[in-house]
């Protein structure tokens, strides 16, 4: 028996991978070339392109597209209607397609819902990129972004929540819900998993999320 669902509605073409326990819903259009891991739900309306990788234990939203040089590490949230841009100058009347550039999105990032990710940058571990912003270039692990064009106010957690620390200095923190420690050293916050690492991928097995008690 298949651990790997998809919709009746949903066209995955021959030559996709899709892993384990991966649910793809209604409309949805895996090309040949791409590859999707485990535990991952695709909702409605999503497209994942040729060349394109999305990790373990991903969330896309309706009607995100994944195109293709775009890779998503394990975990990554794209809420609805979040877009990549993949090309940085189109015009209809030209050709680019061998002009295209990899976009890096590492593990635990959140990508809220109608933002826009342009090509060629890397969005650093766990990053959170808010609702409505446009991100233009690479920002560092556990940054929290918003804008147009997106700037950093503040780091978000592994857990998802607003890390009191200030952008640059010195400082600790630790976090209710995992035990992770963060440590801020001049412009640069380190993760140091407590003793449930929610950002560590277990494969084969069916993946239970971690409850909210907020």
């Amino acid at each position: 028996m298949s651990k790997i669902y998809i919709h009746p509605s949903a066209v995955v073409d021959a030559g996709a991978r899709l892993g384990d326990f991966t649910s793809v819903w209604h409309f949805s259009h895996v090309e040949s070339h791409a590859v999707v891991g485990e535990n991952c739900n695709l909702g409605q309306n999503v497209y994942v392109g040729n060349n394109a990788v999305v990790g373990n234990g991903c969330r896309l939203g309706n009607s995100v597209s994944v195109f293709s040089h775009v890779e998503l590490g394990d975990f990554v949230f794209c809420a609805p209607f979040m877009v990549f841009t993949h090309i940085s100058f189109p015009r209809a009347a030209v050709n680019r397609r061998e002009s295209f550039v990899k976009t890096i999105v590492k593990t635990g990032v959140t990508l809220g819902a109608n933002s826009t990710v342009v090509p060629g940058v890397t969005i650093g571990m766990g990053a959170f990129l808010a609702a409505g912003s446009t991100l233009t270039k690479d920002c560092k692990d556990w940054a929290m972004m918003l804008g147009s064009p997106a700037r950093q106010i503040g780091w978000a957690s592994a857990y998802g929540e607003k890390i009191p620390l200030p952008l640059t200095g010195e400082g600790e923190w630790k976090c209710p819900h995992t035990g992770d420690t963060y440590v801020l050293e001049d412009s640069t916050l380190v993760r140091t998993p407590g003793h449930t690492d929610i950002l560590q991928y277990r494969p084969g097995v069916k993946l239970e999320r971690m409850k909210s008690v907020d």
